[in-house]
C-alpha cells in the first residue's frame, strides 16, 4: 500500500508543492495503484499456470525421449544380434566348407593307403611265390647234377 502522507511530503521538500489530502493527483495515483495491482495478479496468475504447462510439457518430453531412446537401444542391439547371427552362420559355413574338404581328403589318402597296402600285399604274395619257385629250381637242378654224375 501507497503511504500518501510520505509522497505529499516529498513533493513538498522537492518541489515546494502542497497536495491536500483529496487531491485528484492523489486518486491518479489510488487508480494506478489498483489497476497495476489487478495487472499484477493477472500476470502472475498467468505465469503460474504458463508454469505449470510447461512442466507438463517438459515431463511429456522427457517421457518422449525415454521412449525413442529405449527404441533406438532395441534397435542397435537386435541389429547387432542379426550381425552377429550372420557372421557366425557365414564361420560356420566356412567351418563346414573346409571340415568337409579335410574330411574328403583324409578319405582319399586312406584309400590309397588301403591301396598301396592291398599293392604290397600282392608283391608280397609274388615275392614268396618267387622264392619259392626259385628254391625248387635250385633242387631240381641240384637234382639233375646229381643225376647226371651218377
Amino acid at each position: 500500500m501507497i503511504d500518501f502522507d510520505e509522497i505529499r511530503k516529498e513533493l513538498a521538500i522537492r518541489h515546494n508543492v502542497l497536495l491536500g489530502k483529496d487531491d485528484p493527483i492523489l486518486v491518479t495515483v489510488t487508480l494506478n495503484e489498483l489497476v497495476l495491482k489487478q495487472y499484477l495478479d493477472l500476470v502472475e496468475s498467468q505465469y503460474a499456470e504458463t508454469s505449470k504447462e510447461l512442466t507438463v510439457i517438459l515431463q511429456q518430453h522427457v517421457e518422449q525421449s525415454k521412449q525413442t531412446a529405449g527404441k533406438i537401444i532395441t534397435e542397435a542391439s537386435n541389429y547387432v544380434s542379426e550381425q552377429v547371427h550372420k557372421s557366425m552362420e557365414s564361420t560356420l559355413q566356412q567351418v563346414t566348407t573346409e571340415l568337409k574338404k579335410d574330411i574328403q581328403s583324409a578319405m582319399n589318402l586312406q584309400r590309397r593307403s588301403l591301396a598301396s597296402a592291398v599293392e604290397a600285399q600282392s608283391f608280397r604274395k609274388a615275392a614268396y611265390i618267387s622264392a619259392i619257385t626259385a628254391g625248387v629250381s635250385a633242387l631240381i637242378a641240384v637234382g639233375a647234377v646229381i643225376f647226371a654224375a651218377l
